[in-house]
């Protein structure tokens, strides 16, 4: 069984702008906050004997990679379907803007209560879903203990008991920038 610590990158500069990131090439990296909460994320995790680091490929998780990286002397391998939800024309907004009858915020809590449903030029969170359980079933095929460097929406989905491809509603819970969620996962075939 392979042994997966899902780190939340850290703290970025459109966190702490309360925009909204998803894939956007906008979003920029971390803040001086944002590294070091990497650098302590590093110290728990030099305790474990990690085989391997894989990072999404947006520059706010890779640079918390990369700081985790230094720390363990282990090489950094990108992985794009580790990437955040991809959510269209919401990426760049402030959680605060009005969006028809509501907020950014009031859409992106719906998209979680209806998870089929897909933002303008995004995806939903049952195609999120789907994607990141097929990353964590190939990964769980790797032996030993590997750091998977991530997003909020990424560690929701993969440690929800809820299945949105049956329109399940998932539940929005909180996850802390640079934060470390373990999995045990056995390979599915």
């Amino acid at each position: 069984m392979a042994v997966l610590h899902l780190v939340r990158h850290g703290e970025s500069a459109w966190n702490l702008a309360g925009r909204v990131q998803g894939q956007s090439a906008e979003a920029g990296s971390l803040t001086a906050r944002g590294l070091r909460q990497a650098a302590e994320t590093a110290e728990l995790l030099v305790r474990r004997p990690v085989s391997a680091i894989f990072s999404s490929d947006l520059p706010r998780a890779r640079a918390t990679a990369d700081v985790i990286a230094r720390a363990l002397g282990l090489p950094v391998r990108e992985d794009p379907a580790l990437r955040e939800q991809h959510l269209g024309h919401l990426e760049g907004r402030r959680f605060t803007d009005r969006l028809g009858d509501g907020t950014v915020q009031d859409e992106i809590d719906r998209l979680w209560r209806e998870p089929w449903r897909r933002p303008e030029g995004g995806e939903s969170i049952a195609d999120l879903y789907e994607r990141i359980h097929t990353t964590l079933d190939r990964y769980a095929a790797h032996d030993g203990e590997l750091v998977l460097v991530a997003h909020g929406g990424p560690v929701r989905v993969a440690t929800t008991s809820a299945d949105p491809r049956l329109r399940e509603p998932v539940p929005r819970v909180a996850v802390g920038n640079a934060s470390v969620t373990t999995l045990g996962r056995s390979r599915c075939c």
